[in-house]
């Protein structure tokens, strides 16, 4: 009997910092490995924004100091600008380490994600509040040190995570209602002060939406009950618009992320010239943006359709940008 060997774990253990094999040292976020200490120390300046065990350090400091200034503040009966400035930036760790958590994949830290998005949305929910209490040199002395809500890690940032978060754990009605509200915040800003970050966030919102109405599409045919179309029809409608506004601001990424979403869409309502036209703008969005090499233009090349008829019923689950049959590629 000839005898077997299973490679060694360490054999995948690759440093960070000098990319040697066989790393053995281990960060304390159990996600990186290092040679040595010396490797550990050269590399912390790059780790520390995506360390979970350094970032929930920062969070309880920040806590404590805030929690001080509070007693401060309530003695004397004021709101201070350093509080706000202090509870805008725990909100931010907050909002980073839920993604972090959230784009690990691992359905045992969804819980504390969804805890850490719903920290940092009462954080600025707190700060906007505070905010329109400000007179007078408090109020100015606001100005450039609070970060408002289109902020690349502000509350809309944040809303449209929460809601994908609540997307991978199943919960859709909790992700629409969470897009809804985020969508109605974003119009009403819009109609007061148009700025192109609130336009980038109002298409990811519609786009977040979009796709969430297919996925409740597909879930419904895939249990065995009769899909409403009208779901593909309301997420048609959405992508279609922010579709527009990515291409206004020349946003050729999310546009060709958009398109393929579309293009689902256009397959599930059996619009099957739609589906190959749009498409086939994605794959040209996707080869200009990323090349012909990256990943994406590969993954949207896996897509396209030989021949774009309507030969069965059968649907799959396994992804949310899932073709229907009727829209595979066909080997040939």
């Amino acid at each position: 009997m000839v005898a077997t060997t299973r490679p060694s774990p360490t054999l995948y253990r690759v440093c960070c910092n000098c990319n040697a094999p066989d790393a053995d040292v281990k960060c304390s976020c159990l996600a990186v490995y290092y040679c040595g200490l010396a490797c550990q120390q050269a590399h912390i300046l790059e780790h520390k924004h995506a360390c979970k065990h350094l970032l929930c350090k920062i969070i309880t400091k920040k806590g404590a100091v805030i929690s001080r200034l509070q007693v401060q503040g309530g003695s004397a009966g004021v709101v201070s600008v350093e509080l706000m400035v202090l509870e805008q930036e725990l909100a931010r760790v907050h909002c980073k380490v839920g993604r972090l958590m959230m784009v690990s994949l691992q359905e045992a830290k969804y819980q504390e994600a969804e805890t850490h998005f719903k920290q940092a949305l009462h954080l600025y929910r707190k700060v906007e509040a505070s905010r329109g209490t400000l007179r007078g040199a408090a109020a100015r002395a606001a100005v450039g040190k609070l970060a408002d809500k289109a902020a690349p890690e502000g509350l809309y940032a944040v809303m449209v995570n929460r809601g994908q978060l609540s997307g991978l754990m199943c919960k859709n009605d909790d992700a629409l209602q969470v897009y809804q509200q985020a969508l109605l915040e974003v119009r009403g800003d819009i109609v007061h002060a148009s700025t192109p970050q609130l336009q980038i966030h109002l298409s990811s919102i519609l786009s977040a939406m979009g796709q969430m109405y297919i996925s409740q599409y597909i879930r419904q045919i895939t249990s065995g009950a009769k899909g409403d179309k009208s779901k593909c029809t309301d997420a048609k409608a959405l992508l279609e618009e922010a579709l527009s506004i990515q291409r206004a601001l020349s946003q050729d990424g999310m546009a060709a992320d958009t398109l393929q979403i579309l293009a689902s869409a256009h397959g599930y309502l059996e619009m099957f010239d739609e589906a190959r036209s749009t498409l086939k703008q994605a794959l040209d969005l996707t080869r200009r943006c990323h090349g012909e090499e990256a990943k994406k233009w590969l993954y949207v090349t896996s897509k396209w359709p030989s021949c774009v008829k309507r030969r069965s019923r059968q649907y799959s689950n396994s992804y949310p940008y899932t073709w229907p049959s009727c829209v595979r590629h066909r080997s040939r």
